[in-house]
């Protein structure tokens, strides 16, 4: 799936909003986007310690399909069905991918990987009954984050740690 420039940089921008928002509060920070870059994709600043945090933004679709289908380019009808073990393998894919990519960051700040979990079918919940099977690789980064949509309250809501 490729994305114009503009589009991915919506995308990164968007979900790190998110996670700020979710930092300040649920956990009660005072963080800001300081900047949208590359190598990390955004950096994070807390404005209560001026610490600083890297972020590298992905996002986890089950195909190229579902992805079209998200962003509103697909002109088909309906999708096989999904299964939460391919969700999982791909996930595992997603993080063998970026902790590589990670080893060539030239960074001061720590570094930590935001993947939006995009599924409209599959939940927290279904990855949480699945933690076993995810295989979190070493790598430079601290922090390694999911973030889910919340359908009760309609937002972005719910964030799970796996490191």
């Amino acid at each position: 799936m490729s994305y114009s420039l503009d589009e991915k940089w919506l995308m990164e921008e968007s979900a790190a909003q998110a996670l700020v928002q979710l930092l300040n509060n649920q956990q009660g920070k005072r963080c800001r986007i300081l900047k949208h870059a590359d190598r990390p994709d955004i950096v994070i600043e807390d404005q209560q310690d001026g610490s600083r945090l890297g972020v590298e933004v992905t996002h986890l679709f089950y195909d190229s399909e579902e992805a079209r289908s998200v962003l509103g380019r697909s002109h088909v009808q309906s999708h096989p069905p999904e299964y939460i073990e391919e969700y999982i393998r791909r996930l595992n894919i997603l993080l063998q991918q970026k902790s590589e990519k990670a080893k060539g960051y030239s960074h001061q700040d720590p570094l930590a990987l935001l993947i939006r979990v995009v599924s409209p079918i599959f939940h927290m919940l279904d990855f949480e009954a699945y933690a076993w099977k995810i295989v979190v690789p070493p790598s430079d980064f601290e922090i390694i984050w999911l973030l889910f949509y919340d359908f009760q309250v309609r937002d972005w809501t719910l964030l799970e740690r796996l490191r």
